[in-house]
């Protein structure tokens, strides 16, 4: 008599135990994986070409970079670190300071722990303008003509 009574109620358990984790797993199914934190899209890609320097075009690589820009507004995502400082980077190559710096302040307000190295970035944005100019005007004045300086050459000792 007690083996019968024990058979039931271990199929009982057994079938309780199935129906748990038969609900569990499709609750977890159900579940919506998590967001990303940041919307890489186009980045990552990007800046390995920049690196690369494989001759790629800045013109392109921005591009790619706004419309990530665009695909992160229209879904509420949040730019990773570096992205407007890269934009910026790529703008500054293309010649467009206006935006460049724009992008950098940018970086600053999002990332207010990059305000170091955006404050250095911001200062040096101007210089190799400033310095393409003064070679300009250097130039026009004669200033930059150097006489070649000739070789030293060594006295043999005797």
């Amino acid at each position: 008599m007690q083996t019968t009574m024990a058979q039931p109620r271990r199929t009982t358990h057994a079938l309780r135990t199935l129906a748990i984790a038969t609900l569990t797993g499709l609750l977890g199914a159900c579940a919506q994986p998590a967001k990303p934190m940041y919307s890489w899209d186009a980045y990552q890609p990007t800046v390995y070409a920049y690196l690369k320097e494989d001759g790629a075009d800045y013109t392109v690589q921005a591009q790619a970079l706004e419309k990530n820009v665009e695909k992160a507004r229209a879904t509420n995502a949040t730019l990773p670190p570096g992205f407007r400082a890269h934009l910026g980077m790529l703008y500054l190559k293309m010649g467009d300071e206006g935006k460049g710096i724009e992008q950098f302040e940018g970086e600053k307000t999002a990332f207010p722990e990059a305000t170091p190295f955006m404050d250095f970035l911001l200062r040096n944005a101007k210089k190799p303008v400033d310095a393409a100019q003064a070679n300009k005007s250097a130039a026009s004045d004669g200033a930059d003509t150097v006489e070649p300086i000739a070789p030293k050459t060594r006295k043999s000792g005797g």
